[in-house]
């Protein structure tokens, strides 16, 4: 909806003779050319249906529906037209207040514009400073000596971070006997999430058993499992043989990209995804992302 005041509307209506309905020395067709040119938009919509569905009604549904930009070059466009055709003799000062009505238009599109960039500065800039907290909380915890106590903050930790990136996490949870390490929700689709922080790389029988606890759930369930020291290379294989794999990896190199900002945690899952999908590797090293 655009920002038009009623004064404004009234002197519009005033320049361009609407209040027999008609708008200029428009015909229906040449009017709704018009409009497609400037807008490339249907005036004859039905959105824009407004009142008797004359042309000057159907403008005044355009006023409603569309916003500042919009409507401000339509305007400004049927004023030049009306201008140059000579449509306005003494009408120079009603011309006039029309024209600053629609400067006025580009400039509230603009301040939108701004705010809206402005807005997105800072939320980028909160998402940095959260994403450089969890770094240092982070590499704490690498140093800590209790393991279990590390292993449980950890959870914490990735429970921050997807939260961070409004990925609907559900921390730890115990179902029919099974343990899991969380849950996520991307692009509608919901993942397990199973994390473990081993001094050596994983052997494939952790893999199995998170794959097991995937299956059991339905054929539309997904999973990440975060080995910060990877698997095996023996585990990567067997993972994949006989069975479609149904999550993948992220080890801690992948952790540590997303958490120094190299790369959003949603683009790394999403890219990561497609590589499950289409080439069925559930371990791919961080530079062959790009």
């Amino acid at each position: 909806m655009s920002s038009l005041t009623n004064l404004e509307k009234r002197k519009f209506e005033q320049l361009l003779g609407m209040g027999s309905g008609y708008v200029l020395n428009f015909s229906n067709t040449s009017f709704a050319e018009f409009v497609l040119d400037s807008t490339g938009l249907d005036v004859y919509d039905s959105r824009y249906d407004y009142g008797s569905g004359s042309k000057a009604n159907r403008l005044r549904g355009f006023w409603r529906q569309e916003g500042d930009s919009v409507v401000g070059k339509l305007m400004s466009e049927m004023l030049d037209f009306g201008a140059e055709n000579g449509l306005f003799h003494g009408k120079d000062a009603l011309l006039e207040t029309c024209r600053r009505s629609i400067a006025r238009l580009g400039h509230a599109d603009s301040a939108a514009g701004a705010d809206a960039d402005s807005r997105h500065k800072e939320a980028s800039a909160r998402r940095a400073q959260e994403l450089a907290q969890l770094k240092e909380d982070f590499l704490q915890l690498a140093a800590e000596n209790d393991r279990n106590k590390a292993g449980l903050a950890f959870e914490k930790l990735l429970n921050r971070l997807f939260g961070l990136f409004e990925l609907q996490p559900r921390q730890g949870f115990r179902i029919t006997g099974e343990q899991m390490d969380g849950s996520f929700e991307l692009d509608g689709d919901v993942y397990l999430l199973e994390a473990k922080w081993e001094k050596h790389a994983l052997p494939e029988a952790d893999l199995l058993i998170f794959r097991g606890k995937i299956e059991g759930k339905s054929t539309f369930t997904r999973g990440v499992f975060i080995a910060l020291n990877d698997v095996t290379t023996g585990a990567r294989d067997a993972i994949t043989r006989g069975k479609a794999p149904s999550f993948f990896i992220m080890n801690g190199h992948d952790l540590i990209m997303v958490l120094c900002g190299a790369i959003t945690l949603t683009d790394f899952l999403r890219q990561r995804r497609r590589l499950l999908a289409e080439e069925g590797r559930v371990s791919v090293p961080f530079s062959e992302l790009f």
